[in-house]
């Protein structure tokens, strides 16, 4: 079974782009923790040894939106995937990849924690059309 969980935050804002079927696709990287105990961060860290993994992520179609529109660099986020593996030519050598394939995101921070953003509106951060803001006495719970 392929299955991967990560929690952690993304080291730079969602790059969306379209395929040419008009599939969306979006990268990021999360850094996630090694849960070390604080001494053994300490002696990591003293080395110069890494303390985090930076794992690669691909989403596709809403899921990539998604990931674009309501997430930016800091954010924490927590994943759910699968692992890929690929290879490709660069300079006529071969470079072999791995990634996690998103199936589901879960927020895990609210508007408020992540420093602002839209608070009380759940509106995408880049604006687009077709959302609006809700204010909080009209939602039901």
């Amino acid at each position: 079974m392929n299955v991967v969980v990560l929690y952690g935050r993304l080291t730079r804002d969602p790059e969306l782009k379209y395929s040419q079927g008009g599939v969306a696709n979006c990268f990021a990287t999360v850094a996630v923790d090694r849960g070390m105990t604080k001494e053994k961060r300490q002696e990591a860290e003293a080395a110069g040894r890494p303390t985090a993994d930076f794992i690669s992520i691909k989403a596709f179609g809403k899921t990539a939106e998604l990931l674009a529109n309501y997430f930016r660099k800091g954010n924490r986020v927590a994943l759910e995937g699968r692992i890929q593996t690929g290879s490709y030519e660069k300079n006529d050598e071969r470079v072999y990849t791995t990634d996690v394939i998103v199936n589901r995101l879960h927020f895990v921070e609210s508007a408020k924690e992540n420093g602002g953003g839209n608070i009380g509106s759940f509106a995408p951060m880049n604006g687009q059309a077709g959302y609006y803001e809700v204010n909080e006495k009209d939602v039901p719970f």
